[in-house]
């Protein structure tokens, strides 16, 4: 079936605004990883900014970014040059610059979407009505998983917030991140590689979702639901408050559940195995409910044209989203590991806040500068090469 790919000036600056824009929420959330999540940060303002992470971030961006490598998928198996081989070699690059992040990272999704891209090989085919069942299926192994697996991580989780703040210290001047070398934080992310999709299905960012999330994208594309001369994108964007009510409710029910009965989607759920499942169903839906919320927002806000400048900035960031990606993570590690700042453990979730605007105003400066001078960012260029296995110069006439 041919399918149109829609390859205009228009559809590229929004889908490059979304992945700019998704940058900067996977750094904010990923800066956590170094003891901002602990709840031993009881500041009202830490609270506070803790929340506003948790509700409007958190599962949010990635999520968002796999719904745009979907239709990556899509426009790029439509394109004419597109090929089984070309294929392949795409994944299996991606696969690599991810197996180079995460020695530096193990936060790493590069690795997680190559190989998930390689099961698209074979579902992206099938008739729309299976998709969307598929894609039900994969989004739900995560409450149904945490439901027949409720005891993860049980010796992991603090016991009070005084707890919290001892183990806080002893992380400080103890943990891998502060006291060892470049080289022995390599050894030690190096076993994690490969990246297992199938592992760990029972959390809200599980291999699975990240799958369904790509079907989503790639649905989207390929019934053109997602452009803005559409019917139903029109009536989306115009009633897009009622995604962004909805989700924050869902969110804040999640969280007044945790509250009431110990639960948690990503840690040990105190609470029953059914009152877990309603909590993991309430935060999958509040979670779908404000990455759609984000989505059309985005897509009206590039319609309006609005803030023109401050939209080729985010463009130009989206254009080198993977080169940005990989050098954002080794900013922030240098920052936090004991071989270069050694602020791990040692940030709130209010200066976490402050410290992801920083760097991604150096990223935004950084894009804006190299695309003056260069077509694409060094990785989209070394990624190219390696797909269609032809020189192209990466520097503007």
């Amino acid at each position: 079936m041919s399918h149109k790919t829609d390859a205009t000036p228009d559809r590229l600056l929004v889908l490059d605004v979304m992945r700019g824009i998704a940058l900067f929420g996977i750094l904010y959330v990923n800066l956590f990883s170094f003891g901002a999540d602990s709840i031993a940060w009881s500041s009202s303002i830490d609270q506070a900014s803790w929340h506003f992470k948790y509700i409007f971030f958190e599962s949010k961006f990635w999520g968002l970014y796999s719904i745009l490598f979907g239709m990556g998928f899509f426009f790029f198996t439509q394109s004419k040059s597109s090929s089984i081989s070309r294929s392949l070699r795409r994944f299996g690059i991606l696969f690599v610059f991810g197996c180079f992040h995460a020695l530096f990272f193990d936060g790493d999704i590069l690795m997680l979407y190559a190989e998930l891209a390689l099961l698209m090989l074979v579902l992206f085919r099938a008739p729309i009505k299976y998709l969307i069942v598929t894609i039900f299926c994969l989004c739900m192994s995560f409450p149904i998983g945490h439901f027949i697996h409720p005891d993860r991580d049980a010796n992991l989780q603090p016991e009070s917030i005084s707890q919290a703040k001892e183990w806080l210290i002893e992380d400080s001047t103890g943990d891998i991140y502060v006291s060892d070398t470049l080289s022995e934080i390599m050894d030690y992310h190096f076993q994690y590689i490969p990246e297992q999709f199938w592992a760990d299905y029972q959390y809200p960012d599980s291999g699975f979702v990240v799958l369904g999330l790509f079907l989503v994208g790639y649905l989207l594309a390929r019934t053109g639901v997602w452009r803005v001369d559409h019917s139903v994108c029109r009536i989306i964007t115009r009633n897009v408050i009622i995604f962004w009510i909805l989700g924050i409710l869902m969110m804040v029910a999640e969280r007044y559940l945790s509250l009431k009965t110990g639960y948690s989607a990503f840690y040990y759920s105190q609470a029953s195995p059914w009152v877990t499942l309603l909590g993991d169903t309430i935060y999958l839906s509040g979670t779908l409910l404000l990455i759609s919320a984000w989505f059309f927002t985005i897509q009206w806000w590039v319609e309006i044209k609005t803030q023109p400048r401050l939209l080729t900035l985010l463009a130009q960031a989206g254009q080198m989203s993977l080169t940005l990606y990989v050098i954002q993570s080794l900013i922030f590690t240098s920052i936090f590991y004991g071989y270069g700042l050694g602020y791990a453990y040692t940030l709130g979730p209010s200066h976490v806040l402050i410290l992801a605007l920083v760097i991604y105003i150096v990223e935004l400066a950084l894009a804006a500068v190299w695309l003056r001078y260069f077509k694409r960012g060094p990785l989209e260029w070394i990624w190219r090469l390696g797909i269609y296995l032809r020189f192209e110069t990466i520097r503007r006439p």
